[in-house]
């Protein structure tokens, strides 16, 4: 009997990053603002293999609107820095101005300077990382955020 429950108990968790050994106890939605295809679309399956639903847009602006017009609310957003219409600096701002708590994750590109980076995080960001993420990366912040209570 007891095989037969830890069975099923462990059918019903989520399984998450590359080594299958981190377990998600609930859903979580990521929002990835990003401009390049193949760094969203990179993102985005890793995301969806670890059992998390994502939407992904490609400026600023839109991540602000989705919040403002359509009320959407995400667990976690990754903001790129550089973007078309509304850069990521604006745009963590904008969102924080609006009241948005949720965790953002800013990506710096390689030749970004070190002064983008701070004005980054000055902007609101919750912690930022240079892409390519890792799934290291994306493991440590998932756990972070399905062990919140």
């Amino acid at each position: 009997m007891s095989s037969s429950a830890s069975a099923s108990s462990s059918k019903s968790k989520k399984r998450v990053g590359p080594d299958n050994d981190f377990k998600v106890g609930k859903q979580l939605k990521v929002l990835i603002v990003d401009d390049d295809d193949v760094s969203q679309t990179t993102h985005i399956l890793f995301l969806q293999k670890c059992g998390v639903e994502t939407l992904g847009v490609r400026n600023g602006n839109v991540a602000v609107n989705i919040h403002d017009i359509t009320q959407m609310r995400f667990d976690l957003i990754f903001m790129n820095s550089v973007l078309p219409l509304m850069d990521g600096i604006q745009a963590t701002k904008k969102l924080r101005e609006m009241g948005i708590t949720t965790m953002i994750v800013g990506m710096t590109n390689v030749n970004d300077k070190e002064e983008v980076r701070k004005e980054f995080m000055e902007a609101g960001l919750d912690d930022c990382y240079e892409k390519p993420l890792t799934p290291e990366i994306f493991r440590s912040l998932l756990e972070k955020l399905s062990n919140k209570a």
